[in-house]
């Protein structure tokens, strides 16, 4: 079984042969890389092509600059394999992860396998190998919405066959994974996935996930309100608390770092969740740590802002 490896590419030449050499170290030896260079202007679309040049299993594409989507768009169309993985140019990853996936997949005759993900600043962490899996087959849609497992399309192995006209929304700038993996996850009628977890997540100081809050943003908030209108009636109350842990996250976010820009999503958020604040503590589908935040809208907008910056800051610093 091919696995296509899709790598994204955008001026990501200090990191790029390192997550190159990571994928071509991969015990599962019938696999083939394809490097989407997207429009880049450092000299990374170089070496994509000097690495294509040393490696045969290694396809080096140039494209206009149109995103992170369009690129890994591109990629699925003008790669070969049964199945498709995604990797990101300034990620690793580890030398068994393709092997597990794809061993998990055949093996509990899956369409389509998971693991988990670690993230890294430097040192790259030590990775779980004990692989122990679940399998799923029932109520996917809400199994993928009460464990958090619409996010990082990179966890997840996909089959060519059940893509079919399935790609990234390109219109989407932030929470493309969610959308994507939402649809794609409405043709799987089984799903492995494994505590193995052998991607690794570069973390910096520009990562989005650690930085100030931009009215990007907003584009995810609508995805999940997206996902409650196509969620089937039985979990309709989860798709929606999915929702709710979105905006619970982004408000923290935004008390933690700032805005950025003029628009206060965090006066804003307040007043949306201190609606919404009962439904959030007495969900069955909403985590303790997103219950231990909206606790303190009892308390005021102004208290709970400061009990978050003093104390609960740390639930969303990573």
């Amino acid at each position: 079984m091919k696995v296509s490896i899709v790598v994204p590419v955008y001026n990501t030449s200090k990191y790029l042969e390192e997550c190159v050499n990571s994928i071509l170290s991969q015990s599962y030896e019938d696999t083939e890389i394809v490097l989407v260079d997207d429009g880049s202007t450092d000299n990374s679309g170089e070496l994509c092509d000097a690495l294509a040049e040393r490696d045969a299993r290694i396809r080096s594409c140039h494209k206009p600059n149109g995103g992170l989507s369009s690129a890994r768009n591109y990629g699925i169309d003008h790669s070969e394999g049964e199945c498709i993985a995604f990797v990101d140019s300034d990620d690793v990853i580890d030398r068994d992860m393709i092997k597990i996936l794809a061993e998990n997949m055949q093996s509990n005759q899956a369409d389509m396998s998971g693991m988990e993900y670690l993230e890294f600043f430097d040192k790259l962490p030590e990775v779980n190998r004990k692989n122990k899996t679940k399998r799923i087959t029932k109520n996917l849609q809400g199994y993928m919405l009460q464990n958090n497992r619409l996010y990082c399309s990179v966890r997840y192995l996909y089959k060519r066959d059940l893509l079919d006209n399935i790609r990234f929304d390109e219109s989407i700038k932030l929470g493309e994974d969610q959308d994507f993996i939402f649809r794609y996850s409405e043709n799987v009628k089984v799903l492995v996935t494994s505590d193995y977890n052998g991607y690794f997540y570069r973390q910096n100081a520009l990562s989005l996930s650690g930085g100030q809050l931009k009215e990007n943003h907003l584009f995810d908030l609508q995805n999940r309100l997206n996902i409650v209108a196509k969620a089937d009636d039985k979990n309709k109350k989860a798709a929606y608390a999915h929702y709710l842990k979105g905006l619970l996250a982004f408000w923290c976010k935004g008390i933690i770092y700032g805005v950025v820009g003029e628009n206060d999503y965090v006066a804003k958020y307040a007043d949306m969740l201190k609606k919404e604040k009962w439904k959030i503590l007495f969900s069955k589908y909403i985590e303790l740590k997103y219950k231990m935040v909206a606790s303190t809208l009892l308390l005021g907008k102004k208290n709970a802002i400061k009990i978050i910056k003093k104390y609960l800051g740390r639930l969303w610093k990573k």
